[in-house]
This record gives structure tokens, C-alpha cells and sequence, in this order.
């Protein structure tokens, strides 16, 4: 009887026995809105098992790591396309990041996982969990995940002509207390890399 729910396109294989629907989390208008602002999938897959022991195995779209994050109230931040799946007991919103957020490479909305159950997210190569105390500079395209008990902002490194010239661009600044989950590879760096290749 148990259902996961998961990013459309996820299942890379499951038992027979497993029954799949799809639905929009929280109803069209929410789905259309984490669609339009954060890049998730308009529609989600949702499994539900008909006996004990039925089996699932996710793969994100990306090569990386899967973590696994027991939820009990507590909400998580996670940057666009980090969401893989959720039990249904946890409901996906959005979190504007501000106008600078639009300009860091990682759009103008996280999203925002809240209630009780296990969350997986995915990241891009390994993963680092950080506990910070104090406070954490990152580049934007290095952040997977971290807890709402930090404080956070979008801002430039140094000054203007840093911003724009030291190749770092906007960084996210972390202040307080809590976990930050960071990847190892960045998609906009492979993308520049790339880009290099197809002229």
C-alpha cells in the first residue's frame, strides 16, 4: 500500500506488480507554477505497491549520487532539477531566491520539500554534506540542497569587477547554523566546456 512518488522519466525498472498513475503534487495550478519557475516535470509518476517487498529503482537524469533524506516536519530546500522522489506524505513547493538568483545560473526559485518521509534528491558527480557554523560561500552551481535554519542570500564576490571578471560570478552565502548538500560538478561548467567543442 505504500506509494512513491517520483520525477517523470525517473523508473529505470520495477516489479510487475506495481501499480503506476501520475498526478500533478498539490494540483494543476502548484504543478504548473514548479513547472514554469523551477524546471520540474508538469506531471509525476506515483507507484504503489500492491504486497510487501515490491521493488523500484529510480536513476536521475544525471551521472551522480542519490541521497536519501528522512524527513520528520522539517522542510528542505533543494535547487531545480535536484528532486527525485518522495513518499507521499511530503508536498514540493516553490521559494523565490530573488532577482539575483535570476542571474546566478540556477533560476529565480528553489523548491521548497516539507511534511514527513524520506525525500531522495540527486546531485551532479559526488556529494558533499557540509555542517555549517559560521558561515559558507558557494557557488551557485555547486549547491544541492541545504536546511532553512541557515540563512542565505545571493550576492556577488567582492566587487563589481570581481563579480563579473573572476569567473565565479554570483555565489550563495550561507549564514547560521544547519547542513548544506554541495556537488562536486557543475552542469553551467560542463555546458561552458562543452560550448567550446561545437563552433
Amino acid at each position: 500500500g505504500q506509494s512513491i512518488i517520483c520525477e517523470s522519466g525517473a523508473m529505470a525498472a520495477m516489479d510487475s506488480d506495481l501499480q503506476l498513475d501520475t498526478k500533478m503534487m498539490g494540483g494543476f495550478i502548484p504543478a504548473l507554477w514548479r513547472k514554469m519557475v523551477a524546471g520540474e516535470s508538469l506531471l509525476s509518476g506515483v507507484y504503489t505497491s500492491k504486497r510487501a517487498g515490491s521493488r523500484l529503482w529510480l536513476s536521475p537524469a544525471i551521472p551522480g549520487a542519490v541521497i536519501a533524506y528522512k524527513m520528520e516536519g522539517q522542510p528542505l530546500l533543494l535547487t531545480s532539477g535536484s528532486f527525485l522522489a518522495c513518499d507521499s506524505g511530503i508536498q514540493l513547493g516553490t521559494k523565490f531566491g530573488g532577482l539575483r538568483a535570476m542571474f546566478s545560473g540556477e533560476g529565480m526559485f528553489f523548491i521548497e520539500a516539507s511534511g514527513s518521509g524520506t525525500l531522495w534528491f540527486n546531485s551532479y558527480g559526488s556529494v558533499i554534506e557540509k555542517e555549517v557554523d559560521g558561515e559558507l560561500i558557494v557557488d551557485t552551481g555547486h549547491v544541492v540542497a541545504w536546511e532553512p535554519t541557515l540563512t542565505w542570500t545571493v550576492t556577488g564576490m567582492g566587487n563589481l569587477f570581481s563579480t563579473l571578471f573572476s569567473g565565479e560570478g554570483l555565489v550563495l552565502k550561507f549564514t547560521g547554523r544547519g547542513k548544506v548538500w554541495l556537488q562536486t560538478r557543475s552542469m553551467s561548467g560542463l555546458a561552458a566546456w562543452l560550448a567550446g567543442y561545437c563552433r
